[in-house]
């Protein structure tokens, strides 16, 4: 399959598809083209769409084969911005023997690509499977899925029981299956203070040396507060780190009377996201800074013994001779916003850990063993 492979991804990755959250034109053409595909080889399409705030339209897409409990795969459409240093163009396929180059091609090319052989196979082969297998190709997973999975979840596409095996995070050996997810915390502060000349501090007050302050006091007491870990995690604690920071003024010799910056913080499920709220708001009310939320969601598991983790398992060292490994991880994916729908989901592929990265590239071989992999557990 692998020119049908090279075929399929020279068209997708084509089609930009940088989320409009970061300034790209979104997933419309990259979701045309797969649903025409799905049409062609005879699949049945169901078309969800929104829009977003800037207007654009956010396309996700669903069908499905077979009968019997439903197995979803799900994929996301959009990709992040290609960024610096590539040394060929992101939005041209590169091919190198078995190995292809171009923005999305790990992220998540690997989901895209592993869903369309499994479908492919079943209708070429007239494949039994055990399950209802539905795929979705989803918009906005590169920031927060507010337009595509919590939108469609509000459609009530999603029922509690379904099962979910997300193609979306992984290692180059195949090995990690992931149950389990950190609370995610995107915060915004707005520390205040009042404007004077560089030369008069002393009548002013300093937004940008309170916010210091203010940023190093919090995060030593949030560090030392909520310190349990957790081995199944790495790291294995919880993380609370400042990040982007706004400019304040427009000159060396101004106080600046406001300074914003912002936190990624990642908190273990031990925690809930409103005690750590709590303990924030409690000492930015003390630097006089304001606490804006831009993302909230809860950390998530799924039982180690339920049956969509014990197949993958079995599937997983079945088609790879491979121990896999149960872990949790710092970032979000779409099966962390599954389970807290009752909606059991494992996280699982093997690809070469080059997402978000420039030059990102995946080796072909990985698109056939995902694919493998996913049968196996569809057809055991």
């Amino acid at each position: 399959m692998e020119n049908w492979i090279v075929d399929v991804l020279k068209e997708l990755i084509s089609r930009n598809s940088v989320n409009p959250a970061y300034g790209g034109p979104g997933e419309k053409e990259k979701a045309d083209f797969l649903q025409d595909l799905l049409e062609k080889m005879g699949l049945s399409v169901t078309r969800y769409e929104t829009k977003d705030k800037q207007g654009v339209v956010r396309p996700s897409i669903i069908t499905e084969v077979g009968k019997g409990d439903t197995i979803w795969i799900i994929a996301h459409t959009d990709v992040v911005p290609p960024g610096e240093g590539w040394t060929t163009d992101p939005f041209k396929l590169k091919v190198e023997q078995n190995k292809v180059y171009g923005r999305g091609v790990n992220d998540n090319g690997i989901g895209i690509i592993s869903a369309l052989i499994v479908l492919k196979r079943i209708i070429d082969e007239n494949l039994d499977i055990n399950y209802k297998l539905k795929v979705g190709f989803v918009a906005d997973e590169e920031a927060g899925s507010t337009y595509g999975l919590k939108y469609l979840i509000s459609k009530g596409v999603f029922k509690e029981g379904e099962r979910a095996l997300v193609p979306d995070s992984g290692n180059k050996e195949g090995t990690m299956i992931e149950i389990a997810e950190k609370g995610i915390l995107w915060l915004k502060f707005i520390t205040k203070g009042i404007q004077v000349h560089g030369s008069r501090p002393h009548k002013g007050d300093n937004a940008h040396l309170k916010a210091m302050r203010f940023a190093i006091k919090l995060y030593d007491l949030l560090h030392e507060k909520y310190n349990k870990v957790d081995t199944l995690f790495n790291p294995s604690m919880s993380t609370f780190e400042p990040t982007m920071k706004e400019k304040n003024v427009d000159s060396i010799n101004i106080i600046p009377g406001k300074d914003i910056h912002y936190w990624d913080c990642r908190v273990l499920p031990e925690y809930t996201l409103d005690d750590v709220l709590s303990t924030i708001k409690d000492v930015a009310a003390k630097f006089d800074t304001d606490v804006e939320i831009i993302m909230k969601e809860e950390a998530s598991k799924v039982d180690p013994n339920d049956w969509i983790v014990q197949k993958t398992m079995k599937a997983v060292k079945e088609e790879l001779n491979v121990e896999p490994k149960l872990i949790g991880i710092g970032g979000g994916t779409f099966a962390g916003i599954l389970r807290k729908i009752g909606v059991p989901s494992v996280v699982w592929h093997i690809g070469s850990e080059t997402e978000h990265r420039p030059d990102e590239w995946e080796l072909i071989d990985n698109y056939i063993k995902n694919a493998r992999v996913i049968l196996n557990v569809l057809t055991s």
